[in-house]
This record gives C-alpha cells, sequence and structure tokens, in this order.
C-alpha cells in the first residue's frame, strides 16, 4: 500500500506547490497594480504643468507683463521655490502691477532649452518680468509666496 500514500503526498505537493503558484502571481499582481497606480500620480502630476503641449508663450501681449520662473526640477532650490509660485500664480495672474495686467508662466529649462538661453538664464530659479515693450529684467525679490506677492502688491 505504499503507492496509495504516495499519491496523498503527491496529490498535497501539487496543492501546495500550486498555492504558492498563486501567491506568487497575486504578489506579482499586486506589484504591477502599484507601479501602474505610481505611474498614473506622475503623469498625473505633470498633466497639471502649463504647457505641457507646447512650448510656453514668453511674448508679451500689449499692456501685460509676463512673470516668468525658469526652473529644473533637478534643482533642489526650484523643488521648495515652486509651491510658493504657483501658489502666487493662482493668486495673482491677471492682477494689475504697474499697469499692466501680470501673466505667470512657468518654463522647464530641462524641455525648453532654447527658451532659457534666449532668456539668458544661467541659474535657478530664475524669475524674469517680461515686459510688452521687450524689456526684461529679473526677480530678484524673495523666494516665496509673501515675497512674490508683496512685490506685485
Amino acid at each position: 500500500m505504499p503507492s496509495s500514500n504516495n499519491k496523498r503526498n503527491n496529490s498535497r505537493n501539487s496543492r501546495s506547490s500550486s498555492k504558492g503558484d498563486w501567491n506568487m502571481i497575486a504578489f506579482l499582481g499586486l506589484v504591477v497594480v502599484l507601479f501602474g497606480a505610481y505611474y498614473m500620480a506622475t503623469k498625473s502630476n505633470r498633466a497639471n504643468e502649463p504647457f505641457e503641449n507646447g512650448a510656453p508663450d514668453l511674448k508679451a501681449a500689449n499692456g501685460e507683463t509676463i512673470v516668468a520662473l525658469f526652473y529644473a526640477d533637478w534643482c533642489p532650490h526650484c523643488v521648495s521655490f515652486k509651491p510658493h509660485y504657483k501658489k502666487a500664480m493662482t493668486e495673482l495672474n491677471g492682477n494689475d502691477h504697474k499697469g499692466k495686467t501680470l501673466r505667470f508662466v512657468m518654463v522647464d529649462c530641462d524641455k525648453y532649452k532654447s527658451l532659457a538661453k534666449e532668456n539668458n538664464v544661467s541659474g535657478f530659479p530664475t524669475v524674469k518680468l517680461l515686459n510688452d515693450n521687450g524689456s526684461s529684467e529679473v526677480y530678484d525679490g524673495e523666494r516665496s509666496f509673501e515675497g512674490l506677492t508683496s512685490y506685485f502688491a
């Protein structure tokens, strides 16, 4: 009767190995779901970036001043300043400053190297005021929401 015991043992081994196979499949499925969620979250964050589908318009219309942030995502100073700039962008965009309407723009200098070069950007973050007459000036105020709001008040 040793053969019937072997059949039972083989049956148990095949059940435990199939259970292990299902555990591995479940684990791999979980990994795929987590990577997918991470991808969608980062894609969603990038979708909120201005001008994802085209280069930013840095030509000020008549009666307009562009407040352009030139940044690089690898720069730690840019990473800490961007939330302040985005908040100012939300609150101050369209406001009047010295008789001109403000338009806030963000320029990813890794993506738009030519715009950074055209605007003589050599460090990050750089905030430039681009006027409707073609002149520009570098914003040298505090790199914070409060600094931006007090400068443009």
